[in-house]
């Protein structure tokens, strides 16, 4: 039995039930020590359902997580019981990633490892070498480093930030049991075509882009609508498409499959403007295809989208892509090809596929 300890400044739906499915695997304990998120971003609090993880909740933020006293206090009364402790290596945890790969190397038995993406990243261009030179700082303390995918493994080999022994990887997932209790793949309808948006309403989803495109594209898409699941700060801009156009449905915030589901289901495609991350892995495990536009700070989750596959990374003219959305939508057989593929991938990144690969990495010590 691996005792595995999960720091979680922000613990959302998706990450609690794929952390669920690794608490129920036998030969792992898993104790989750979370803050309490993102204030008014869009996150959707995880109930106090039977969890098959140990969970303490901190009263702390996100943004304050890395330098929070009850955090270190946690960790000085607990770090010695795990065989694991994982920490994110990211920039507001320095203090506290600081702190912790210190005090572990007083323990006898307890190791740290992160599970993130190949570099460090900044809204600033300016500070580039300092995220690199941050990342190398970060892994060169850690003893293990699992990444999102096996492309940003090999990136980060390549370009020297970790030792190869250091380096494994994980697709990152949703969890698709949950999914597949409520859907099976199905075409999506031929006669009538949606578009649907998930994911929190924050400025970097761009919303102004969708419904932009959205209106243009209604007028080559005779009948389309589009669908909305989220919440967040940038709601108004929806509120106030919602007063000019009766094609568009907004549900707010769903994070059960189950209601999910059928409006997936209905979907021809999922069009995300902006940074797109987990929504890909959504779409594709009810096998729909995913759109996005070409942006630096896209999630690890991008390398699962193969071009002209299952979906489009689209570049900056506006004409362009509106041809290219219009054209998969109209193409009925393109449409259902795009679809199957999507569901193809979508069974490449099962949650049970998780489990099984995040369980070898830390057994295989």
């Amino acid at each position: 039995m691996v005792k595995v300890l999960w720091l979680a400044p922000a613990l959302n739906h998706y990450k609690a039930r794929f952390l669920n499915h690794l608490a129920n695997d036998e030969h792992i304990q898993l104790h989750i020590l979370s803050g309490t998120g993102r204030n008014k971003m869009g996150d959707h609090d995880i109930d106090d359902q039977d969890w098959a993880f140990n969970h303490d909740r901190l009263n702390v933020p996100k943004s304050k997580f890395g330098y929070a006293k009850s955090v270190k206090a946690f960790l000085k009364n607990n770090a010695h019981k795990f065989d694991w402790i994982m920490i994110p290596a990211e920039k507001k945890n320095v203090v506290l990633f600081i702190f912790l790969v210190r005090y572990c190397k007083t323990l006898q038995n307890t190791k740290t490892f992160s599970y993130n993406h190949p570099v460090l990243k900044t809204k600033n261009k300016n500070l580039k070498l300092l995220d690199t030179w941050l990342t190398k700082f970060f892994f060169k303390r850690l003893d293990r480093v699992v990444f999102y995918t096996k492309e940003s493994m090999e990136l980060a080999v390549r370009q020297n930030l970790i030792e190869t022994k250091k380096s494994f990887w994980v697709n990152n997932t949703i969890d698709t049991i949950e999914v597949k209790k409520y859907y099976d793949y199905n075409d999506p309808p031929l006669n009538e075509k949606r578009m649907l948006f998930i994911g929190r309403l924050i400025k970097s989803k761009q919303i102004d882009k969708l419904f932009k495109y959205f209106i243009e594209l209604q007028k080559s898409v005779q009948g389309l609508k589009l669908e909305i699941i989220g919440d967040g700060p940038m709601a108004f801009e929806v509120e106030n498409a919602l007063k000019s156009n009766d094609n568009i449905i907004w549900h707010k915030s769903i994070v059960d499959e189950e209601k999910i589901a059928p409006i997936m289901t209905r979907s021809s495609l999922v069009f995300v403007p902006g940074h797109s991350g987990l929504s890909i892995n959504h779409a594709f495990a009810y096998g729909r295809p995913y759109i996005t536009l070409e942006a630096d700070k896209h999630g690890p989750e991008i390398n699962y989208l193969n071009p002209n596959e299952n979906g489009f990374i689209l570049g900056s003219d506006f004409k362009t892509n509106v041809d290219v959305i219009a054209d998969l939508l109209l193409d009925d057989e393109k449409l259902l090809k795009f679809c199957r593929n999507a569901n193809k991938k979508g069974e490449e990144l099962s949650v049970e596929n998780w489990v099984k690969l995040m369980k070898i990495n830390l057994l295989d010590a």
